[in-house]
């Protein structure tokens, strides 16, 4: 299954993030012409947790932020095809500033069905704090994010805040052991993939939506099938102290693929794919990286076309991250 991520759709501000209404009434009037079932985010999390069965193809809607072009511009035409949503807020952004949602909106649209969850309190780059801090200072801040957030929807809307969309897509081992003990059921993530009922709860991809997606490109969301990983080295969310010199893989149905039509993208190596070579047989994928690895986020793209439907792409992401002054603040 596949959950979108939106943020705004005020076109008065364009932004690579800002979806034009025009855009999301044809891109919501596809899945109401295939058919293609939307449900509410609580129904995935009631399959992690009890099994129960969903529609094959189901999409879970998804909008981070609180921007007010979200009731204004996206919830009419949701509330026109009958689609659920969930909008993941940060406390500290609600009726601040003219784009914003206030309060008593946001209690508006949850009394009406519209589900509300935590982006954090202010937004920060959870793995990245903004001084330097003793690892007690440390666990307290990301602690206090998650747990003022959560404390601070409920209180206002009188509803339980069950998952979190971690800010700017940061997360490693240390972030999601808080959220766990924050109290949240779920995370999702900005890592580009479907879900599944085998997928880890705090590990959920995305498809975020920006405003250069083509009808074609939105389609393929729902047409394409994953690249399936394992060995992975460096892993999904691992935080690494020293320089990484290449990255590894086992591509595990390679040969569902064209292998010799693979790309990577690593982002801090610029936007244009790289050749990636895999090995045919094996499906083992080694990419090196310059000797000076910088510090910070590195998402990571591996596409490669299908070998049954050439002109459909089979992709998948993940990310690392490179800190050589961890000790500084953990």
């Amino acid at each position: 299954m596949t959950f979108l991520c939106y943020h705004t759709f005020d076109s008065a501000k364009p932004s690579p993030y800002t979806v034009d209404s025009r855009q999301f009434e044809e891109q919501m009037r596809f899945l109401a012409v295939q058919h293609i079932p939307v449900i509410p985010l609580s129904d995935y999390l009631s399959h992690l947790e009890h099994q129960t069965p969903l529609p094959p193809r189901s999409v879970v809607i998804t909008m981070d932020d609180g921007y007010r072009a979200v009731r204004t511009k996206a919830w009419p035409v949701l509330k026109r095809h009958g689609f659920p949503f969930t909008l993941f807020v940060y406390p500290q952004a609600i009726g601040r500033h003219a784009s914003a949602l206030t309060w008593p909106e946001l209690r508006r649209m949850s009394r009406a069905g519209v589900d509300i969850q935590s982006h954090s309190l202010t937004h920060p780059l959870l793995t990245h704090p903004p001084q330097a801090m003793s690892p007690e200072e440390y666990r307290d801040w990301v602690d206090n994010e998650l747990r003022q957030s959560k404390e601070e929807i409920e209180t206002q809307l009188h509803k339980p805040v069950t998952a979190l969309a971690y800010p700017f897509g940061g997360y490693d081992e240390f972030i999601v052991e808080r959220v766990r003990a924050a109290g949240y059921r779920m995370a999702l993530t900005c890592d580009d993939g479907d879900v599944s009922r085998r997928s880890d709860p705090w590990h959920l991809h995305r498809r975020l939506v920006y405003r250069r997606n083509s009808v074609k490109r939105y389609v393929k969301f729902f047409m394409g099938k994953p690249l399936v990983l394992a060995d992975l080295s460096p892993r999904d969310g691992e935080r690494i102290r020293g320089p990484v010199r290449e990255i590894q893989a086992r591509v595990v149905n390679v040969k569902e693929i064209l292998p010799e039509t693979a790309k990577i993208i690593v982002d801090k190596l610029g936007n244009s794919p790289q050749p990636a070579p895999i090995d045919a047989k094996t499906g083992q994928l080694r990419f090196p990286l310059p000797v000076e690895t910088k510090r910070g986020y590195y998402f990571v793209s591996l596409m490669a076309r299908d070998r049954a439907s050439p002109d459909l792409w089979r992709e998948t992401s993940w990310l690392f991250i490179i800190s050589r002054n961890t000790s500084k603040n953990r």
